[in-house]
């Protein structure tokens, strides 16, 4: 049963979207933040009653560092240290547009049209059983937490309905997307000294696209506004940031994101912030989160803000799991247990994030995924399967990174309309 957008594939036992934003924290009356985005069907196995398995006393023990990811704008950890002379990326290497291709394995042979963007709605009745994959996939409700589209409108001019990336309207259409979290980038070394201005043109030209195509998309700020935009039959839009550089030293600009409808922030992208050191630089800066980045994990939760710990060095994510008392997301990364890399995630974060009540959304960047960086959808199931053996299934979703990809995708996985193909791998695994 769909119950509100809780994000389960209806018979199947699986999470296919980040299934929480926050619970009824309060924010300043100022701000007069929304009601919850999505409600926490699993708030019982949250640390803030009980901790049988004492999973929250690890925090204060010591992580040793994990080996340097491969190179990608998602993972590329090419920011330079304090001590470094790397020179910084180019812009352009952070997507790969025309990177859509693979073999498909056609469930239910979806169509790639805009007629299954305005599919029906999802009600909170039983469903009936589902007589086909594509019947299976059709009543899920499908969330993606990354993609990295916003990139392409506003650095090459695309457009959102069609275009020759991977994410579209269309695409998302055929792959039965409900939910989609866009991703506000702001390269540090393209932008440097211009982080809120140029944030602030992204979302801008987002919102532009949204609205110039308001016929199978809305913006959504709210768990009320997802519900209602799905059940009419469109896809709802929100928004993540992806690095701090734009929030800088000061709290009011939390304040001011939040109010522009970003509802999670990731404290850091491949380098460091004020706010948090990263994985993608091996001398720490700040050991973790900052002074500062814990008075913003704070002010997030009053906001109703999801801290996103994709990115943070080990340090910071424990940090963050022992400052913040909402749950988290890792919005794109993959888990250790497959391969490891230091973006993705050991068992013990795992662990700790079920414990907080958080979510992984599993990246598709093949050289997360795979050691040779040759990724099907195989793989990426391995990588969901793992992290459900150790989280648990509520704790499992996905975040493709899609448009965000300086790789070619998963073979199978080759753009948005291809998502039942996971369906498919996880119901021939044996998920009901």
């Amino acid at each position: 049963m769909i119950q509100g957008v809780v994000l389960l594939a209806v018979g199947l036992s699986c999470l296919v979207g980040a299934a929480i934003i926050r619970e009824s924290t309060a924010g300043p009356k100022s701000l007069e933040p929304q009601a919850p985005l999505l409600q926490m069907p699993f708030a019982a196995s949250r640390a803030s009653s009980e901790d049988p398995e004492g999973l929250m006393a690890s925090l204060t023990e010591e992580y040793p560092s994990k080996p340097m990811p491969g190179l990608g704008k998602d993972s590329l950890d090419s920011g330079p240290s304090s001590d470094s002379s790397t020179v910084a990326p180019s812009p352009s290497a952070s997507t790969n547009p025309n990177a859509s291709s693979g073999d498909s394995l056609d469930p239910g042979k979806v169509e790639l049209s805009l007629s299954a963007v305005s599919s029906p709605a999802p009600t909170n009745k039983p469903m009936p059983s589902p007589s086909s994959l594509a019947q299976l996939h059709q009543q899920a409700i499908v969330v993606d937490t990354h993609v990295e589209t916003p990139l392409l409108i506003t650095e090459r001019n695309v457009k959102l309905l069609s275009n020759g990336g991977q994410v579209s309207l269309e695409k998302m259409g055929a792959g039965g997307v409900d939910v989609v979290f866009f991703s506000i980038f702001v390269n540090p070394y393209q932008y440097k000294g211009k982080e809120k201005s140029q944030a602030d043109f992204i979302i801008a030209s987002l919102k532009k696209e949204v609205q110039a195509n308001e016929k199978y998309i809305e913006m959504a700020y709210s768990h009320a506004d997802i519900e209602r935009i799905t059940q009419a039959g469109k896809i709802a839009g929100l928004m993540g940031m992806e690095g701090a550089d734009p929030i800088g030293d000061s709290l009011d600009n939390l304040n001011y994101f939040y109010k522009q409808g970003v509802r999670y922030l990731g404290p850091t992208w491949s380098t460091h912030t004020l706010m948090a050191d990263s994985s993608g630089q091996p001398k720490p800066r700040w050991k973790g989160l900052s002074k500062f980045g814990k008075m913003a994990i704070e002010r997030m939760n009053q906001l109703g803000m999801l801290v996103d710990v994709s990115h943070l060095s080990d340090a910071a994510f424990y940090d963050v799991l022992k400052a913040s008392k909402q749950p988290v997301i890792a919005s794109h990364s993959a888990v250790d247990g497959v391969q490891k890399n230091a973006r993705n995630l050991s068992d013990d974060m795992l662990k700790l994030l079920a414990v907080n009540g958080g979510v992984i959304g599993t990246i598709f960047y093949p050289p997360h995924l795979q050691a040779q960086g040759k990724a099907d959808v195989k793989t990426v199931v391995d990588h969901i399967d793992h992290a459900i053996k150790v989280a648990g299934i509520e704790h499992v979703g996905l975040g493709s990174d899609f448009d965000g990809l300086d790789r070619p995708p998963p073979s199978g996985l080759g753009d948005a309309s291809k998502f039942p193909a996971i369906t498919a791998e996880m119901q021939a695994r044996g998920h009901k």
